[in-house]
């Protein structure tokens, strides 16, 4: 029986407003370097991917090293090296909640499982930012909020989750996780037991419905 609900947080909860690109265009201009935010935009995940398979853990294995990865990805975001102040900015600026948006479903989905009262928590490949967005966003109430930088460890590994769930005092076989991505999210849940559920662009509420409704027939 599902007896908690786990959520990853960007793409499943939260996406970038407007964008990473039209924000990474925004700051840049305010420090006097001009720069297209389409252009950017494009540049961002193939930069994104590069940077996340030559480091040693993924989003970065503390909060320094965190900082240290999202300045790599934004130096090839930009295809050159940009000033300490800028990367800083743009850093700090996703820490805020106008920078994100809540996807579709998310708040039905939140009070749909709260109704069942069943302890929610996030699991999420990000940093010590995270808490703060979310609880800006006023989204939860999570027990716990578990980031790759707060255990050095990142999804596809199961650590995550498993110090969620024991936090929740709960199994992985009794946690539906909700995610946007087949491998980070879908590999953590089959190396830790969990069950999951694909969600991309917001939640799919009557799926979830319908397994929330047949796990407790």
């Amino acid at each position: 029986m599902i007896r908690a609900v786990t959520f990853d947080a960007a793409g499943t909860l939260i996406a970038p407003h407007p964008s990473v690109g039209a924000v990474y265009a925004e700051v840049a201009t305010a420090f006097g370097l001009e720069r297209d935010a389409a252009e950017l935009e494009r540049a961002f995940l193939p930069a994104f991917k590069t940077v996340q398979a030559r480091w040693g853990v993924p989003y970065g294995s503390d909060e320094k090293d965190a900082r240290r990865f999202w300045q790599a990805v934004i130096d090839d975001t930009f295809g050159e090296p940009l000033p300490f102040e800028i990367a800083c900015e743009l850093y700090d600026t996703f820490a805020t909640a106008k920078r994100w948006r809540v996807l579709p479903g998310v708040r039905d989905a939140l009070t749909m499982i709260g109704d069942l009262n069943l302890p929610m928590a996030v699991v999420s490949n990000f940093d010590n930012r995270l808490l703060q967005v979310l609880n800006d966003l006023y989204l939860g109430p999570f027990c716990t909020v578990v980031t790759s930088v707060s255990v050095g460890r990142a999804k596809p590994d199961p650590l995550p989750l498993l110090k969620a769930c024991r936090i929740i005092d709960v199994t992985p076989a009794q946690v539906l996780h909700l995610g946007d991505s087949e491998r980070e999210d879908g590999g953590m849940c089959q190396a830790a037991g969990a069950r999951f559920l694909r969600c991309e662009g917001g939640i799919p509420l009557d799926e979830l419905a319908a397994i929330l409704r047949a796990d407790r027939t």
